[in-house]
């Protein structure tokens, strides 16, 4: 079997695109993007050693750990930009107690 370069270059742009996002801000998102990192080191080893089948299958698991970090992590963005809009929604009505416009 060839050298699963492609695989090798999904999995690692999957944990960049995930620390980009802010993986490494929140817990669960790190652990997977973690995980995604180990993978695609002992994949690199099992190249190296002319193992390339055992190699593309563990970077299929990083790509998905590193896609599950990613998914967390934009997850918890789009959390955040909701408490920021309620919070200024409320500030707003707030500063407007009759309903009117400001």
């Amino acid at each position: 079997m060839p050298e699963p370069k492609q695989p090798l270059a999904d999995a690692e742009s999957a944990a960049r695109s995930a620390r980009e996002v802010g993986a490494d801000a929140q817990p669960a998102a790190k652990l997977h993007v973690q995980l995604a990192d180990e993978q695609i080191a002992k994949a690199k080893a099992l190249i190296a050693d002319g193992d390339n089948d055992k190699a593309t299958y563990v970077l299929l698991r990083a790509r998905a750990d590193a896609e599950l970090g990613l998914a967390l992590a934009r997850e918890q963005a789009a959390l955040d930009d909701k408490k920021k809009a309620i919070e200024q929604s409320s500030t707003t009505l707030n500063a407007n107690p009759q309903g009117t416009r400001p």
